[in-house]
């Protein structure tokens, strides 16, 4: 795939992520994204989920800086196009099951969107080529892509549980553990993205929402998981990013 690209330096890849990210900006007021009034919990309110208007926006930029050839044919979008359209492909096909009788497609939807998110953004990270605004603007938005959906795949995955099963002290227990089990995707992601601010301002945002939701529950014990697991994801990302500054030339 890369060496293909590299024969065809700004070839049909700009065009073809320039074009999946119109229709990922342009899916959810066609198809619809609202939030459920009788979502669990452990789902943030829904101003939290603002920042997939960050994420199609900044998708959208970056595909267009990204467009003339010398930019295009170059790391880091080089290394993105083909994984990142695809990406772009699976937040519409979510979109769709979201609202179908096929719902529990959601999760394996997810799951490949996350993985694909995080290839392109270790890509970008790790790669030393390309301007810095070109390498900014793609790695900060790959950054709260990455980092929300990191966070958002457990939350998926926890309302897709059947109806009541998250009532009363045993859904209250697997509500903690779908928490815990997003602070640490978060955590490692923290790891291995050596505390990207990006990623980790949106992993926390999320978690901040479980704990805003689970505050206006009045389910102590779920705020006060949430809220650890913020606080969790924040120190191992300040600590990464301080163990990257002290070795030589980090």
């Amino acid at each position: 795939m890369t060496d293909r690209t590299e024969r065809m330096p700004g070839g049909g890849g700009r065009w073809l992520l320039l074009g999946t990210a119109l229709v990922q900006a342009a899916a959810p007021p066609l198809v619809g994204f609202d939030s459920d009034a009788a979502d669990p919990p452990i789902v943030p309110p829904g101003p939290f989920f603002a920042v997939w208007g960050v994420v199609v926006l900044g998708c959208l930029l970056a595909a267009v800086w990204g467009l003339p050839r010398r930019r295009a044919g170059a790391a880091p979008y080089r290394l993105v196009q083909l994984p990142l359209s695809l990406v772009q492909l699976g937040f519409v096909a979510w979109l769709f099951a979201a609202g179908s009788r096929l719902a529990w497609l959601t999760l394996p939807i997810f799951a490949g969107m996350l993985i694909g998110l995080v290839v392109v953004l270790r890509r970008v990270l790790s790669d030393p080529g390309g301007d810095r605004v070109s390498r900014g603007l793609l790695g900060g938005a790959l950054g709260v892509y990455t980092g929300w959906s990191t966070a958002a795949l457990w939350i998926n995955a926890a309302t897709l549980l059947p109806r009541g099963a998250l009532d009363g002290p045993t859904g209250l227990a697997l509500q903690c553990t779908f928490v815990l089990a997003a602070t640490a995707a978060a955590a490692v992601g923290a790891y291995i993205f050596r505390g990207q601010l990006p990623y980790t301002l949106t992993t926390g945002w999320a978690l901040a929402g479980v704990t805003v939701s689970a505050v206006m529950a009045g389910l102590a014990v779920l705020a006060v998981t949430a809220a650890a697991g913020l606080l969790m994801v924040v120190a191992t990302a300040l600590l990464r990013r301080r163990t990257v500054a002290l070795r030589p030339g980090g």
